[in-house]
């Protein structure tokens, strides 16, 4: 009654074995996102400022010195916080005599994030790990592990 049946690995099994074998490499590679390490793109380091208008105070409290910055379309590492300068924020309000006028809201912030990264220049642009283009006055949606906002890119300088 008992067969001894031998099994034979064909070619669908093959691509099981493959698709499962992609499948696992590709949730590995994205959820590792936090665990990339810089890549040393020269021994140019770029420092530049982002303003992040109008947020509350539990904003700036998740943004820490030293928290890797990443940018939010493609998870890339684009630089360290060096130093975060924040201020109560100014907004412009109407009057009821129809005037605008500039109103501090000392429950809002205004952060300055001071970033720094290894980066490269290339005719007149300028490349935080060798992928992520910076300009000046260019929005850029920034996140680091505890936050995920949007800024404004107001000063590169190159050290």
């Amino acid at each position: 009654m008992s067969k001894n049946k031998k099994i034979k690995f064909n070619i669908i099994d093959f691509l099981v074995l493959l698709v499962v074998v992609i499948v696992v490499f590709a949730a590995s590679a994205k959820f590792s996102k936090y665990n990339v390490k810089t890549e040393e793109s020269s021994e140019t380091t770029l420092k530049y400022t982002i303003d992040v208008n109008n947020v509350r105070d539990y904003s700036l409290t998740a943004y820490q010195i030293g928290d890797v910055v990443y940018d939010s379309l493609t998870g890339v590492n684009i630089g360290t916080i060096s130093k975060i300068d924040s201020y109560d924020a100014v907004t412009y309000e109407n009057t009821e005599k129809g005037e605008v006028v500039k109103v501090t809201n000392p429950y809002r912030k205004d952060i300055i994030l001071h970033i720094e990264t290894p980066g490269t220049i290339e005719s007149n642009a300028y490349y935080a790990n060798k992928s992520i283009e910076l300009k000046v006055n260019s929005q850029k949606a920034i996140e680091t592990k505890y936050i995920k906002t949007t800024g404004i890119i107001s000063n590169i300088t190159v050290e």
